[in-house]
């Protein structure tokens, strides 16, 4: 459970004005251009301010109260809404924080039955999208601005005289899980004659709906329980990573990684080293043009093994080892209806053999759910292909586009142009001024999640709310009521979903008799479970399944295009949080870039930055090179949704908080668009090309990433004979775990009682500590994102982050360990560990870094003068020089700075704080509250949002909390304990469910 979604409040009417101040400007002060120390003044952020400030005299600012209070409101308090999250179609529960009717920190719905409490680094990322100055601001009409009213008038006519000729009319979106504004969709093309809605999701998982129409009957998105399997094999499938519902997936699979005799047996075969993938028990490599004739294999195998044989077929050549290939099998039959075999691939043919392996194993009804299925993605490529066609022929008369950038998403940008270009009416209703939207007459700007009222059904029978925090910042309007406008029946956000929910929802449950309160429940708890809606699948049909029987063939390298979990769609890459991300596994922030193996670099002669032709048939691109250890030698990986319009403004030169400039990408945009590597026909949009081909352009590109130690080895020239490695990261066998729970534990120097201090920290009251279970960790870095929204971490851009000046309290650390098929990799959380004899304090000369009673490492701000001698001396390489006034010039983006955090400013170090506002806060309420202050009430950002619960923090002085327990664990280690400056962060090590002598330690 995680608690800090027990203060929900529901809004049952208009959200209230998003401030009640009013700030005086003095003369010829423009507001668009009020500064950094200005903002912090008017808004009330006194101990920023006090600290911005000094001792110069402070400008009187009135602020007017609440003529009517609002019910519930605290002045200075964080108020906590509950919602869903639009970040993706996973449909995750989410707690939003408002202080002063400022929606200020994002937070995982605690009981929320897919997230569970978790939450991702794009949902952690949304604020700053809200307070985005970039965001459209009020209707255009030919790119000027215009009234709603005119803007309604036009295209009601235009609409009004299509029907009367019978042309085509195309709404396009992607996945639409709202009941509502479905609702809307088939009310307003209802009354045209030849009126679609097309279905388009950037990453598409069309196959797998395809091919359970066809073996099934019914074209749905399984849910997979990861719970309720023993053993997973996924074929390039990143479920932990950006794939369908990746804080669900984790959450349900981290449940599984407990080190015991009923651990979960995860098998990954991909091209690249992915999220998933690096967390793998066993990880084998694998081409994507080759996961057909490996499902084929073990198709074959698993009929032979559980007596249903399917008919025979020349196999050519298995494309992995045969033992590997039988051990696998034999895993699987073992764990027959208790498995689950997953793949990425958007070939339907392929897809139909995984219904058959799943269908063979029984696993149907098991792991697999195709009644209460998964709404998260819905798109059909046919759809897509279909109205590009009509678009080329001239058919379509009006095109209207809401949530996704057609124009930059699919290949053949230029002939899509060419042919939108033929449409008498194109309308956009996207937030920002993207690729699509530059094209379109009329620009109807979208209102953000966080300003409208809206619903999700992400999967069939659970319903969650959307309700607003803020009014719009801008003249904007939902696509609900845009939609609901144009239809003829004008109606507000809040009385459509009503609507919805009065005809359909409310009857679906038999809970509560009186609407209302059913509504008013809702809102508190921020979803509804209701019946599913019935669905029938049929026997399953294998005559569709069509067994592949050769090796993929051909000249050149293969292409394999995937989504970061940084961006996993073009909506967010005007982020900046988000893309200064580093990746969980190249650690490369700000570019996307050509991934290469070893081997690969070495036999084209190529060094990390060099810039390279990458070229498929007619399609040529600029991209710089990063050499992936782990990487099939044929296969080369390139990261999809950059070069989106719009980054260009991340190109700054000089100490900027935006800086992101960029040597390589379209006219000055972070990173290249890679969708013109992407394939559309009949069969679907394909993510997989053969025949590519590397050249050298000579030039250099210097990759921005955070991390320059990448091996757990000690190098050879250290240790020839090899078989010696770090103890930074500790990792052991689940069968040498079962025998030793202290297994992996190297050994160390014991030092016995001595210590760099005479006598110890006395701790008489609270012990704050935390300790992180590295085998529950899949490095997903939302933690990483919450901590900056929590703490005011600024961006710096790629040109800082190039010279190791990020500015993040926390970072992933990732580790290889091996190479090829055998490579492991490890992720580890590295933030201050507030040691009880910190060194940093020790070298301080101005005492700006003091030890508290209650354990923490503190920084009085005030007193450092950026000697940097504490950073020299930390062994954990935490803590962070500020080198610059990263401005904040962007006043609408100040609002998304937490008050109860100090902005700090040029010269001073700074670091990991474990959130003592959060402490003090927690401590506070208690003492009002006259309650003992129990295990959990107090979470960081990082812990809170960890959507696999690997984060454990609390009071080591009391017996009762599971942070002691964890400090007590047979697992629990302590990085550079040999030193002897008792660090009060610990991890607990990993087990992989591995045979000892895939592991040995040497």
């Amino acid at each position: 459970m995680k608690p800090s979604d027990q203060h929900h409040r529901a809004r049952v009417d208009t959200p209230q004005p998003a401030t009640s101040q009013v700030v005086e400007l003095t003369p010829n002060e423009d507001a668009a251009l009020v500064n950094r120390r200005r903002f912090l003044e008017a808004a009330g952020f006194a101990v920023g301010a006090a600290v911005v400030t000094g001792c110069s005299r402070v400008p009187v600012d009135h602020a007017q109260p609440y003529v009517e209070q609002p019910d519930g409101a605290r002045p200075g308090r964080m108020r906590y809404f509950a919602t869903t999250c639009a970040g993706c179609s996973a449909g995750c529960g989410l707690s939003v924080g408002v202080r002063d009717g400022r929606p200020l920190k994002m937070e995982g719905l605690a009981d929320h039955p897919l997230s569970r409490g978790g939450l991702c680094a794009v949902g952690q990322a949304i604020p700053l999208e809200l307070y985005d100055s970039h965001r459209l601001t009020g209707p255009q009409i030919d790119g000027q601005d215009a009234t709603w009213e005119k803007v309604d008038a036009q295209i009601v006519a235009k609409l009004k005289e299509v029907n009367e000729t019978g042309r085509a009319v195309r709404l396009v979106t992607p996945t639409v899980t709202s009941p509502t504004l479905q609702r809307m969709i088939d009310r307003l093309l209802g009354e045209y004659k030849d009126a679609k809605h097309v279905v388009f999701d950037p990453n598409s998982c069309s196959a797998i709906l395809d091919a359970h129409e066809q073996t099934h009957g019914v074209r749905v998105l399984p849910r997979y329980q990861f719970e309720q399997a023993d053993v997973v094999v996924s074929l390039g499938a990143d479920f932990l990573g950006a794939w369908i519902s990746p804080v669900e997936m984790t959450a349900s699979w981290s449940r599984r990684r407990v080190p015991d005799k009923t651990m979960l047996y995860h098998v990954q075969i991909e091209s690249r080293v992915s999220v998933t993938g690096s967390n793998a028990d066993r990880r084998l490599r694998l081409c994507d043009e080759d996961q057909a004739l490996l499902l084929s294999h073990l198709a074959t195998r698993i009929g032979k093994l559980t007596g249903k044989l399917i008919p025979a077929v020349d196999l050519a050549v298995a494309p992995i080892d045969e033992a590997q290939l039988d051990e696998l099998v034999q895993r699987l039959v073992n764990a027959k209806s208790r498995s689950l075999v997953l793949c990425d691939s958007n070939d339907a043919t392929t897809q139909l053999l995984v219904n058959q392996i799943n269908h063979l194993l029984g696993n149907y009804d098991h792991t697999i759910d195709l009644s209460r299925h998964s709404r998260q993605r819905q798109g059909s490529d046919a759809d897509v292909y279909a109205l590009v066609e009509e678009l080329k022929a001239g058919k379509v008369a009006v095109l209207l586009v809401a949530g996704v950038d057609l124009t930059h998403s699919l290949p053949q940008r230029d002939t899509l142009i060419a042919a939108i270009a033929k449409v008498p009416l194109v309308v956009s209703l996207a937030t920002h001024k993207n690729d699509f939207a530059a094209l379109a007459g009329y620009v109807c700007p979208d209102s953000h999640a966080l300003e409208t009222w809206s619903d999700v059904e992400a999967v069939n029978g659970l319903v969650g709310i959307c309700q607003p925090t803020l009014r719009p910042l801008g003249n904007t309007r939902s696509v609900l009521e845009s939609l609901a406008a144009w239809s003829g029946k004008p109606q507000d956000s809040l009385a459509l979903v009503k609507e919805t929910w009065t005809e359909g929802i409310f009857k679906r449950q038999k809970t509560e008799a009186n609407f209302q309160k059913f509504w008013d429940q809702t809102l508190i708890t921020g979803f509804a479970e209701v019946d599913p809606l019935l669905i029938e699948p049929k026997e399953f049909d294998a005559s569709a399944v069509k067994p592949a029987n050769k090796t993929a063939s051909g000249d050149g390298y293969s292409v394999a295009l995937y989504s970061k979990v940084g961006v996993p769609d073009p909506r967010h890459a005007q982020n900046p949080w988000l893309q200064e991300l580093p990746d969980p596994v190249t650690k490369v922030t700000w570019d996307n870039y050509v991934s290469v193996s070893p081997d690969t670099a070495e036999a084209e002669d190529l060094s990390p930055g060099d810039v390279v032709q990458l070229t498929v048939d007619e399609v040529t691109l600029e991209l710089p090179v990063h050499v992936q250890p782990g990487q099939h030698d044929q296969v080369l990986a390139v990261a999809l949704h950059y070069g989106c319009p719009g980054t260009d403004r991340f190109a700054g030169v000089g100490p900027q908080w935006f800086e992101g400039r960029t040597t390589v990408g379209e006219n000055g945009r972070v990173g290249v668009n890679a969708a013109e590597l992407l394939t559309l026909d009949e069969h679907g949009l394909r993510y997989v090309r053969g025949g590519a081909t590397l050249k050298s352009t000579g030039k250099y590109h210097v990759l921005a990433t955070t991390q320059q130690h990448h091996r757990i080895e000690v190098p050879k020239e250290v240790a020839p004979h090899g078989g010696l490695r770090r103890d930074v990261f500790q990792d052991t066998t689940l069968a040498e775990f079962s025998k030793d729970p202290h297994a992996g534990k190297p050994e160390v120097h014991d030092f016995g009682d001595k210590q760099l201090w005479n006598e110890d920290h006395p701790k008489d009251g609270h012990a704050w500590g935390m300790v992180i279970d590295t085998n529950r960790c899949t490095g997903c870095s939302a933690c990483l994102i919450a901590c900056q929204s929590e703490n005011n971490v600024p961006v710096v851009g790629r040109d800082e982050v190039r010279r190791q000046r990020e500015m993040h309290w926390i970072r992933i650390d990732r580790y290889y360990d091996g190479d090829g098929d055998d490579m492991t990799v490890g992720h580890q959380p590295m933030m201050c560990h507030h040691c009880d004899n910190a060194p940093c304090e020790t070298v301080c000369p101005m005492l700006a870094t003091v030890h508290s009673e209650e354990g923490l490492n503190q920084m009085a701000y005030n007193r450092c003068v950026g000697t940097r001698y504490c950073a020299n001396n930390c062994p954990y390489k935490v803590r962070r020089f500020n080198w610059f006034d990263y401005p904040h010039d962007d006043t609408l983006k100040n609002l998304a700075l937490n008050p109860d955090v100090t902005v700090r400013m040029r010269g001073v170090m700074e670091k990991c704080s474990m959130c003592i506002q959060r402490i003090q806060d927690g401590k506070i309420e208690a003492r009002r509250l006259e309650q003992e202050l129990t295990d959990g009430t107090i979470q960081t950002a990082c812990q809170q949002t960890c959507p696999a619960n690997a984060i454990m923090f609390g009071d080591l002085n009391d017996p009762e909390s599971a942070v002691h327990a964890a400090m007590n664990d047979p697992r629990r280690y302590s990085v550079l304990e040999e030193l002897g400056i008792r660090p009060t962060v610990g991890y607990l090590r990993q087990v992989r469910n591995t045979p000892p002598k895939e592991n040995e330690r040497g």
